[in-house]
């Protein structure tokens, strides 16, 4: 069988599924001080994965010839069309859960809920995280759809291999320099509110140099190697789990995805592809919602039950369950509907006039397969 272009890698999407349950189990570990230390993996560091994964998916399926305002206005439209409804039925369930008191930790004032409603929390604003503290990410990721276009101006201006000095120089600099934002080394892979935008923008252009190498894989797209993809994507997490390696972490993710994605491409449709992009679907859902279901259901009923340390890998499986359902209803009822919705208004809001729709009409598909392959 011939190797086909994957519009949407449902391998990938189920890596992120993973990675999301994964943020979760590392803010659940604290729900009790006694619980194993064989829980304390790193995978925080998931965050960095989806940054690298958005960077390849996003860049992959833009349109070749994209260019001008039109074109940069329709990608962000589409862009916060995905991400924006849920961010903000997330901020407002935490305006609730501060005003009922049950949210008693975070530090969250009215100028907090405007930058989180502006999406600008994670730009260095603040000197804490507040509102639905996962949503820095969300910021963080909407600062490099903002440079996006300059973003690929880069990748399509140089080679790879300088593409490649480039992200390195990136990581290299910003995780490890001294740098007056961050005292630490390594404190990139910890930032959140303090400058999370610019954890994210080396892992962002990664993830493009990432889909330029795809683009030049054809020779090696054999079904085998989705298989050495997988078997990096699970030593990765056995990594996170042991050792807190963040440089070794990027360094798996990136492979993982690149072969995972050479691999997919020789399927015509990958085995039990229904069901991966499924569970795909749930990931932002998940990584949206969980800390406001932790906070109004899991600790609750961790009290509630009395709960001893070493039953917590069963609470934390019961937990996942649970919290995969309400995800999958999530994005049925609400995240997908509300897309569609913003999408159909933009497209009402940027049709073109009669007398030149027949120009246009090859732009505007591709972009909505572009959408279809992005979510």
């Amino acid at each position: 069988m011939e190797a086909s272009e994957a519009r949407r890698f449902v391998v990938l999407d189920f890596y992120r599924f993973v990675a999301a349950l994964g943020v979760f189990i590392f803010h659940l570990k604290m729900i009790d001080p006694g619980i194993s230390p064989a829980w304390n993996g790193s995978f925080g560091l998931f965050v960095d994965m989806f940054f690298i994964l958005s960077g390849f998916v996003i860049s992959y399926s833009y349109p070749s010839d994209a260019r001008g305002v039109g074109a940069y206005s329709r990608f962000m439209i589409r862009r916060i069309a995905r991400i924006y409804p849920l961010h903000l039925l997330s901020l407002l369930v935490f305006v609730v859960l501060i005003g009922v008191g049950m949210e008693r930790t975070a530090r969250s004032t009215s100028l907090d809920f405007l930058y989180n409603l502006l999406l600008v929390q994670a730009w260095g604003v603040t000197d804490h995280l507040s509102f639905n503290s996962p949503s820095w990410s969300i910021s963080a990721e909407f600062f490099c759809y903002l440079i996006f276009p300059l973003l690929m101006l880069l990748a399509r201006k140089v080679q790879p291999v300088v593409l490649g000095v480039i992200v390195a120089a990136l990581y290299l600099v910003l995780a490890h320099g001294h740098l007056p934002i961050w005292q630490e080394r390594s404190q990139m892979y910890g930032a959140n509110y303090d400058y999370g935008m610019l954890r994210a923008l080396p892992s962002f252009l990664n993830g493009i140099l990432l889909a330029i190498l795809f683009r030049k894989s054809g020779p090696y797209r054999q079904k085998s190697v989705v298989f050495a993809g997988i078997a990096m994507f699970a030593l990765s997490v056995l990594v996170l789990n042991v050792f807190a390696k963040p440089d070794l972490a990027i360094l798996l993710f990136s492979c993982a995805i690149l072969l995972t994605a050479v691999g997919e491409s020789a399927f015509k449709e990958f085995p039990g592809a229904r069901l991966l992009g499924r569970l795909g679907n749930t990931s932002y859902a998940i990584y949206m919602l969980h800390d406001a279901i932790l906070i109004a259901v899991f600790k609750p009923l961790w009290t509630w039950l009395a709960l001893r340390p070493d039953q917590f890998g069963l609470f934390a499986l019961a937990c996942c369950v649970v919290l995969t359902v309400v995800a999958d209803r999530t994005y049925a009822y609400f995240e997908n509907p509300a897309r569609r919705l913003i999408n159909r208004w933009a497209d009402i809001g940027v049709a073109s006039p009669p007398k030149t729709q027949a120009a246009t009409t090859e732009p505007a598909l591709r972009f909505d397969t572009t959408e279809r392959a992005v979510n």
